[in-house]
Protein backbone atom coordinates (compact mmCIF):
# COMPACT_ATOMS: atom_id res chain seq x y z
CA UNK A 1 0.00 0.00 0.00
CA UNK A 2 1.46 3.56 -0.93
CA UNK A 3 1.19 5.67 1.81
CA UNK A 4 1.42 9.52 2.16
CA UNK A 5 4.91 9.08 2.84
CA UNK A 6 6.10 6.92 -0.26
CA UNK A 7 3.84 9.68 -2.24
CA UNK A 8 6.27 12.68 -1.13
CA UNK A 9 3.24 14.25 0.11
CA UNK A 10 4.53 13.85 4.01
CA UNK A 11 8.22 13.80 5.35
CA UNK A 12 10.00 10.67 7.03
CA UNK A 13 9.64 10.70 10.53
CA UNK A 14 12.95 10.48 12.29
CA UNK A 15 13.00 8.09 16.02
CA UNK A 16 15.12 10.12 18.63
CA UNK A 17 16.64 9.14 21.71
CA UNK A 18 15.69 10.57 24.74
CA UNK A 19 17.88 13.88 25.48
CA UNK A 20 20.00 13.08 28.59
CA UNK A 21 20.41 9.56 27.70
CA UNK A 22 23.20 7.48 25.90
CA UNK A 23 22.81 3.69 24.61
CA UNK A 24 20.66 2.75 27.78
CA UNK A 25 22.76 5.43 30.11
CA UNK A 26 21.19 7.74 32.26
CA UNK A 27 23.81 10.85 31.91
CA UNK A 28 21.45 13.30 33.44
CA UNK A 29 22.37 12.07 36.99
CA UNK A 30 25.75 12.37 36.51
CA UNK A 31 26.87 15.78 37.35
CA UNK A 32 24.99 14.73 40.84
CA UNK A 33 27.16 11.48 41.45
CA UNK A 34 30.38 13.46 40.66
CA UNK A 35 29.58 16.36 42.70
CA UNK A 36 28.66 13.95 45.62
CA UNK A 37 31.24 11.78 45.12
CA UNK A 38 33.69 14.86 45.04
CA UNK A 39 32.32 15.71 47.85
CA UNK A 40 32.49 13.02 49.96
CA UNK A 41 36.39 12.46 49.10
CA UNK A 42 36.74 15.97 49.99
CA UNK A 43 34.93 15.44 53.71
CA UNK A 44 37.63 12.39 54.25
CA UNK A 45 40.18 14.23 53.11
CA UNK A 46 39.26 16.86 55.65
CA UNK A 47 38.92 14.41 58.39
CA UNK A 48 42.20 12.70 57.44
CA UNK A 49 43.78 15.86 58.01
CA UNK A 50 42.10 16.59 61.46
CA UNK A 51 42.67 13.19 62.95
CA UNK A 52 46.59 13.76 61.89
CA UNK A 53 46.77 17.06 63.38
CA UNK A 54 44.86 15.91 66.79
CA UNK A 55 47.17 13.03 67.01
CA UNK A 56 50.36 14.90 66.56
CA UNK A 57 48.86 17.20 69.22
CA UNK A 58 48.26 14.39 71.83
CA UNK A 59 51.74 12.82 70.98
CA UNK A 60 53.23 16.35 71.67
CA UNK A 61 51.15 17.09 74.96
CA UNK A 62 52.19 13.13 76.05
CA UNK A 63 55.86 13.43 75.53
CA UNK A 64 56.01 16.52 77.24
CA UNK A 65 53.88 15.51 80.30
CA UNK A 66 56.42 12.56 80.40
CA UNK A 67 59.45 14.67 79.93
CA UNK A 68 57.82 16.92 83.12
CA UNK A 69 56.69 13.71 85.15
CA UNK A 70 60.58 12.66 84.58
CA UNK A 71 62.23 15.54 85.30
CA UNK A 72 60.01 16.25 88.67
CA UNK A 73 60.76 12.17 89.57
CA UNK A 74 64.44 13.63 89.21
CA UNK A 75 64.19 16.35 91.41
CA UNK A 76 62.39 14.29 94.28
CA UNK A 77 65.16 11.59 94.13
CA UNK A 78 67.35 14.42 94.53
CA UNK A 79 65.91 15.87 98.04
CA UNK A 80 64.11 12.49 99.21
CA UNK A 81 68.07 11.88 101.23
CA UNK A 82 70.05 13.77 103.11
CA UNK A 83 73.17 12.29 104.59
CA UNK A 84 74.30 13.50 108.10
CA UNK A 85 77.25 14.87 108.85
CA UNK A 86 79.69 11.97 110.79
CA UNK A 87 76.69 9.33 110.18
CA UNK A 88 76.91 6.74 107.59
CA UNK A 89 73.08 6.32 107.51
CA UNK A 90 70.42 8.33 105.32
CA UNK A 91 67.79 10.29 106.60
CA UNK A 92 64.38 11.19 104.84
CA UNK A 93 63.87 14.55 103.84
CA UNK A 94 61.25 16.81 102.36
CA UNK A 95 62.21 19.62 100.25
CA UNK A 96 63.90 22.58 101.76
CA UNK A 97 63.44 21.23 105.42
CA UNK A 98 64.80 18.18 107.52
CA UNK A 99 63.97 16.30 110.98
CA UNK A 100 64.18 18.63 114.16
CA UNK A 101 66.44 15.47 114.81
CA UNK A 102 68.56 15.64 111.82
CA UNK A 103 69.52 19.64 112.50
CA UNK A 104 70.01 18.82 115.91
CA UNK A 105 72.76 15.87 115.27
CA UNK A 106 74.50 18.21 113.02
CA UNK A 107 74.19 20.99 115.57
CA UNK A 108 75.77 18.85 118.21
CA UNK A 109 78.58 17.49 115.65
CA UNK A 110 79.28 21.24 114.57
CA UNK A 111 79.78 21.93 118.17
CA UNK A 112 81.78 19.01 119.31
CA UNK A 113 84.26 19.49 115.98
CA UNK A 114 84.36 23.78 117.01
CA UNK A 115 84.90 23.23 121.80
CA UNK A 116 86.34 19.88 121.99
CA UNK A 117 89.85 19.92 121.13
CA UNK A 118 93.11 18.32 121.87
CA UNK A 119 96.79 19.16 120.31
CA UNK A 120 96.54 16.68 118.48
CA UNK A 121 93.27 16.61 116.92
CA UNK A 122 92.60 20.22 116.63
CA UNK A 123 94.15 20.21 113.30
CA UNK A 124 91.65 17.77 111.87
CA UNK A 125 88.63 18.47 113.47
CA UNK A 126 88.83 22.18 112.36
CA UNK A 127 89.21 20.93 108.69
CA UNK A 128 86.44 18.91 109.00
CA UNK A 129 83.83 21.77 110.55
CA UNK A 130 85.70 24.28 107.59
CA UNK A 131 83.83 21.47 104.99
CA UNK A 132 80.40 22.32 106.20
CA UNK A 133 81.09 26.22 105.79
CA UNK A 134 80.15 28.53 103.15
CA UNK A 135 83.17 29.50 100.93
CA UNK A 136 83.71 33.16 102.68
CA UNK A 137 82.88 31.49 105.87
CA UNK A 138 85.85 28.82 105.13
CA UNK A 139 88.05 31.13 104.18
CA UNK A 140 87.75 33.24 106.79
CA UNK A 141 87.40 30.76 109.83
CA UNK A 142 90.92 29.11 108.49
CA UNK A 143 92.74 32.59 108.21
CA UNK A 144 91.22 33.13 112.03
CA UNK A 145 91.65 29.76 113.56
CA UNK A 146 95.91 29.65 112.59
CA UNK A 147 96.64 31.61 115.87
CA UNK A 148 94.46 29.35 117.59
CA UNK A 149 96.05 25.74 116.64
CA UNK A 150 99.14 27.37 117.04
CA UNK A 151 98.36 28.22 120.95
CA UNK A 152 97.06 24.94 121.61
CA UNK A 153 99.62 22.90 120.16
CA UNK A 154 102.15 25.00 121.68
CA UNK A 155 100.85 25.73 124.88
CA UNK A 156 99.79 21.62 125.29
CA UNK A 157 96.06 23.08 126.02
CA UNK A 158 93.04 20.56 125.69
CA UNK A 159 89.30 22.42 125.78
CA UNK A 160 85.88 20.59 127.11
CA UNK A 161 82.67 21.89 125.86
CA UNK A 162 79.44 21.11 127.42
CA UNK A 163 76.65 23.18 126.54
CA UNK A 164 73.99 23.47 128.74
CA UNK A 165 71.61 25.25 127.05
CA UNK A 166 70.67 24.96 122.84
CA UNK A 167 67.98 26.59 120.59
CA UNK A 168 67.31 26.42 116.92
CA UNK A 169 65.15 28.14 115.32
CA UNK A 170 63.94 28.17 111.31
CA UNK A 171 62.25 30.16 109.22
CA UNK A 172 60.99 27.59 106.88
CA UNK A 173 62.80 27.74 103.57
CA UNK A 174 65.74 26.24 104.64
CA UNK A 175 67.50 28.53 107.12
CA UNK A 176 68.12 27.67 110.62
CA UNK A 177 70.00 30.01 113.48
CA UNK A 178 71.57 28.23 116.42
CA UNK A 179 72.17 29.93 119.28
CA UNK A 180 74.03 27.26 121.89
CA UNK A 181 75.29 28.15 125.76
CA UNK A 182 77.96 26.07 126.92
CA UNK A 183 80.82 25.79 129.41
CA UNK A 184 83.96 26.17 128.07
CA UNK A 185 86.70 23.75 130.58
CA UNK A 186 89.80 24.64 129.68
CA UNK A 187 93.30 21.83 130.73
CA UNK A 188 96.94 22.42 129.79
CA UNK A 189 98.87 19.93 130.35
CA UNK A 190 96.01 18.06 132.04
CA UNK A 191 96.21 20.73 134.81
CA UNK A 192 92.78 22.12 135.14
CA UNK A 193 92.68 26.13 134.43
CA UNK A 194 89.06 26.84 134.86
CA UNK A 195 85.75 27.00 133.04
CA UNK A 196 84.07 29.68 131.06
CA UNK A 197 80.79 30.73 130.01
CA UNK A 198 80.16 31.41 126.11
CA UNK A 199 77.35 31.87 123.29
CA UNK A 200 77.84 30.31 120.38
CA UNK A 201 75.81 31.05 117.55
CA UNK A 202 75.69 30.09 114.11
CA UNK A 203 73.61 30.22 111.24
CA UNK A 204 73.07 27.40 108.77
CA UNK A 205 71.51 27.06 105.30
CA UNK A 206 69.91 23.44 104.06
CA UNK A 207 72.14 22.88 100.81
CA UNK A 208 70.74 20.76 97.66
CA UNK A 209 73.10 18.16 96.32
CA UNK A 210 75.83 19.16 93.78
CA UNK A 211 78.86 17.70 92.50
CA UNK A 212 80.95 15.11 94.93
CA UNK A 213 78.68 16.30 97.79
CA UNK A 214 74.63 15.55 99.19
CA UNK A 215 72.22 17.05 100.97
CA UNK A 216 74.00 18.81 103.87
CA UNK A 217 73.63 21.89 106.38
CA UNK A 218 76.03 24.83 105.32
CA UNK A 219 77.27 26.97 107.97
CA UNK A 220 77.12 30.73 106.72
CA UNK A 221 77.83 32.58 109.91
CA UNK A 222 79.64 31.28 113.58
CA UNK A 223 80.05 33.86 116.31
CA UNK A 224 81.75 32.51 119.85
CA UNK A 225 81.88 35.34 122.49
CA UNK A 226 82.06 35.48 126.25
CA UNK A 227 78.12 35.31 127.36
CA UNK A 228 78.60 38.38 129.46
CA UNK A 229 79.30 39.80 125.72
CA UNK A 230 76.25 38.08 124.47
CA UNK A 231 74.56 39.38 127.51
CA UNK A 232 75.51 43.15 126.72
CA UNK A 233 75.09 43.02 123.34
CA UNK A 234 71.40 41.52 123.45
CA UNK A 235 70.08 44.58 125.77
CA UNK A 236 71.18 46.73 122.69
Amino acid sequence: MVGAVEKGIEAARVSKPVAGVYEGVDLRVLPKYISFRAALLQNRLTLQYVILILSAVFCLEFAASRFEIHSLHKKLREKEYILAPGVLDFTVAAPQSVSDTYVEHAVTDFLNLLGNVTPTSIDDQYRALSEFMSPQLKMKFQTEATDVKNKVKSENISELLSVTQKEIRSNGDGYYKVTAVARRDTYVSNEYLGHADEVIEMLMQLVPPKSGKRWYLQINSLTRESANAFRAKSKF
